[in-house]
Order: C-alpha cells, then structure tokens, then sequence
C-alpha cells in the first residue's frame, strides 16, 4: 500500500507527494457506494505519472464515487471529465466529492450505462462529443459469465466513437488477464496502438479466501477448460518466476490452501483511426 494514501471506512485521503503537485484530495464513500480499492490505487498511480498525456476533455467510464475524474480534474491543461456510472448512489457522491475538492467547474456527474445516458438531455450532451474526445480513464469491473475481460472490450470499442485521433485509454487490467487477453485489445483491425503498462505493483496476493475472487478464479479455469485464452499468476514464492495458468493457480488452492499471486496493473492505448 502507498503510505500517502489512507484508506478509511467511509472517507479516503490522497496526500501530497504521491499525487506530485495535484494537492491533496479527500473522498468520501459511505455505506452502499463505490469504495477505494488497490485497484483504484494503481489507476491513481497511472493518471498521476502519465498527467502530461491528459489534456483537454476526457471520459471516466465507470466512475464510481468519482475518484479517478476529479484527480485527473485537477491537472492543469485538463479543461473537462465526464464521469460515466451506473450507480444513481454513486453518481450523488461523486458530485459531493468534486465540490468537496474544489474542481465541480471541471468534471460532470452523468448515471449511465456505458456510453449511453439514461437522461435524454445528457444523452445528447454527450452524442455532441464525438470525435473530441482527448482521454478516457477507466477501472471497469470483472464481467461475469464470460472471461471476465467484456467490460474492458466494452470501454475501448464505444470509446472509438468519441476519441480524436491521438487520443489515450488508461485501463486496467491485472496481469492474471494474461497479456494475449490485453493485446488483443489492439489487434490491427481495433484502431487502437498498445503502448505498454502505465503503472504496475509489485507481486500482490490474489486471496482465494475472498468469495469474490475465488468464483473469479473458478470462472477463469472454466474459460481455459473452453479453450479460452490462457490467464497467468505467480506463485507464492518471490524468488519463482514459473507462471501458472488458472487450472493450476485453482488446483493449487484447493490442494495446499495457497492463494496465487497477481499484479494490479493499468494499460495505455493510443487511439490511431477508424
């Protein structure tokens, strides 16, 4: 964990240096919203190194309490964000958090499934925005039912509609995605150039005795078993760099009752064309 940044129950403080000149900044996420994961942490991580890349007007799809939005908000050369979440609860909190932070001049709340305002005025707020897009930021969700990869297939394929050319994607994706998963992301057909990892942690437990994670790992092995794209995780041994794919990182657990390990990671695309 990043000492700067301080994680409560209901409120979080992201603190001067980690956010490198960006102020510190204070998010509240009560009972029932979007809270501050590692996850979170790593896409701070990405924004705040790569601030030189964002400029302009940009999109934080899946926004959640607004996080990610209002820190990119307060770069300078960024004019305008968009946060794009489902969650009515959210999207009230969000708006709490960037007056809060001094940047509500800069950033705009909207409820929304994916690119898609449920609000008819917004819906075409938004529509207006196609091709001026500079950035989108986003730290989508695990799809289920699938590879749990759809969400992030979601982001960059309806970002190509808004996007100027030259226009960025941070996204994460940790490493047991694999890195066929993520590339393919930028085949050549896609449009989209792949620039490499934007911000990475060190080796991290992916701790099996979360039911959430345990049913992820289940899902993934199954999606192997189809003849899916393989997933990758590290074993509980720093100095072993042997990488295991989802059937053994599974058996493992339930055999010895070792979690594997994983990498929370953000990606940089770079939108070329249509």
């Amino acid at each position: 964990m990043i000492r700067e940044i301080n994680l409560g129950s209901t409120e979080s403080v992201l603190e001067e240096p980690f956010t490198k000149g960006l102020g510190n900044l204070k998010f509240h996420h009560p009972a029932g919203t979007f809270a501050i994961t590692p996850a979170s942490n790593i896409l701070f991580r990405a924004i705040i190194d790569h601030a030189d890349l964002l400029h302009g007007v940009g999109f934080d799809w899946r926004s959640g309490i607004g996080c990610q939005a209002i820190l990119a908000a307060r770069i300078p050369a960024v004019q305008l964000v968009y946060g794009l979440e489902i969650s009515e609860a959210n999207v009230e909190i969000f708006k709490q958090n960037a007056l809060e932070n001094g940047v509500e001049q800069k950033v705009r709340s909207i409820c929304s499934d994916s690119y898609c305002p449920f609000d008819e005025e917004e819906a075409r707020e938004i529509a207006k925005l196609q091709g001026t897009v500079d950035f989108v930021v986003s730290n989508p969700p695990s799809s289920e039912g699938d590879d749990g990869f759809s969400f992030r297939r979601m982001v960059l394929e309806g970002a190509k509609d808004f996007l100027k050319p030259g226009g960025i994607v941070l996204i994460n994706a940790s490493f047991q995605y694999g890195s066929e998963r993520v590339l393919s992301l930028a085949q050549p057909e896609s449009g989209y150039r792949y620039l490499g990892v934007a911000a990475s942690t060190e080796r991290v437990p992916f701790d099996l005795t979360r039911a959430d994670l345990l049913s992820c790992l289940r899902n993934y092995a199954l999606e192997e078993h189809r003849g899916g794209m393989r997933y990758t995780f590290f074993t509980n041994v720093e100095a072993d760099e042997r990488v295991l794919d989802a059937r053994s990182a599974l058996r493992n657990y339930e055999e010895h009752g070792v979690s594997p390990y994983t990498k929370w990671q953000t990606h940089l695309f770079e939108w070329i064309s249509a």
